[in-house]
């Protein structure tokens, strides 16, 4: 038992141990509640500080849109080509733009697609014989020729090796039944 030596109406009151225990308990969880308040609230505060007004940047200087480059060829895909199964080709470099043309030999392709400055996809020019052709990359800025020469393989009346390999399959089995049918003991 703790005894204190005054009391509201002038009497000695009397706390057990427990009580004052809880009594200590409960003060101390109220002290920190609020010093959990007051944590989480610093944030909020730090934000309404005032911010000093910026300084004003110098002016920036006009750009000029760069003058046209004449465009660059790094690679033409595919090299090889029969245009009955595949008419278009891929052309990568540099400074393409839609107003890019491409001439296969002596001849304009058709452009299909300029999806950056780096890709223009053309569709050749139709009818074209057998060989090897230049292509020839004009912008307004000039003209490149590229280092690839496509070359136009018309071999569509040939049978693919695919088929040569199918062929070539279906003769073994039948020569593997055939030899299956005439060994005695099978019934």
């Amino acid at each position: 038992m703790v005894r204190f030596a005054t009391s509201v109406a002038g009497a000695p009151d009397v706390f057990s141990d427990r009580e004052l225990m809880t009594a200590i308990r409960i003060a101390a969880g109220g002290l920190l509640t609020l010093l959990a308040l007051g944590f989480t609230a610093l944030p909020a505060l730090a934000g309404t500080r005032p911010v000093p007004a910026p300084k004003p940047l110098p002016p920036v200087a006009v750009q000029h849109a760069p003058a046209a480059r004449a465009p660059e060829v790094f690679q033409v895909n595919p090299t090889k080509v029969n245009p009955a199964l595949q008419p278009n080709i891929m052309i990568i470099g540099q400074f393409l733009t839609p107003s890019t043309t491409v001439q296969v030999g002596t001849r304009p392709a058709t452009t299909i697609q300029v999806p950056d400055p780096n890709h223009i996809l053309v569709k050749l020019p139709d009818n074209l014989s057998g060989g090897t052709y230049p292509i020839q990359v004009t912008n307004e800025a000039g003209s490149v020729m590229a280092t690839d020469s496509l070359v136009v393989d018309n071999a569509g009346d040939q049978p693919s090796t695919l088929t040569y390999l199918i062929g070539g399959g279906f003769l073994g089995f039948l020569a593997l039944v055939m030899r299956l049918a005439r060994t005695p003991g099978f019934s």
